[in-house]
């Protein structure tokens, strides 16, 4: 590589083993225990899928993770979800396109019991099936997975 400062380039590859690193950390030792999961369509007529909660009071991480099958354009398209406690109670919901594959949102359950969660597309461009894989986590203190849909 004429005309780089060797040391710039050092500089360069020790940055990019740092972020590999970070990203590494993030993903193995920061993600909390799975508690629950569940496997939904991507479709408004499909039974919503229920994850077993069992520890109220105790911040839960919820991760959305699509991966789409689509013939044809995929610009525009959106998933949404909504997140129901055992007693009715919308906990969370909403939106994002489906540039990335994974979404998370956090919650505290205020009552054990079966959650209901419903996932869909809101809009499609295109034609396929889709499926989401839900996984539920209790202390996870991943910041990365997040902010990247990792």
């Amino acid at each position: 590589m004429d005309g780089i400062d060797p040391r710039l380039k050092n500089w360069g590859i020790a940055l990019g083993l740092m972020v590999a690193a970070l990203g590494l950390l993030d993903t193995i030792a920061l993600k909390g225990d799975q508690v629950a999961s569940a496997s939904i369509r991507l479709q408004s007529d499909t039974e919503p899928g229920t994850l077993q909660i069992a520890s109220p009071g105790q911040p839960h991480t919820v991760a959305i993770s699509t991966r789409k099958r689509v013939q044809g354009v995929t610009e525009g398209q959106t998933i949404s979800w909504q997140l129901v406690a055992p007693d009715g109670q919308v906990v969370d919901s909403g939106s994002e396109r489906v540039a990335r594959k994974k979404r998370f949102f956090d919650f505290v359950p205020t009552q054990p019991g079966e959650y209901r969660l419903h996932v869909e597309e809101t809009k499609l461009l295109g034609r396929g099936r889709g499926s989401a894989q839900v996984s539920v986590y209790v202390n996870d203190h991943r910041v990365l997975a997040p902010l990247l849909g990792l």
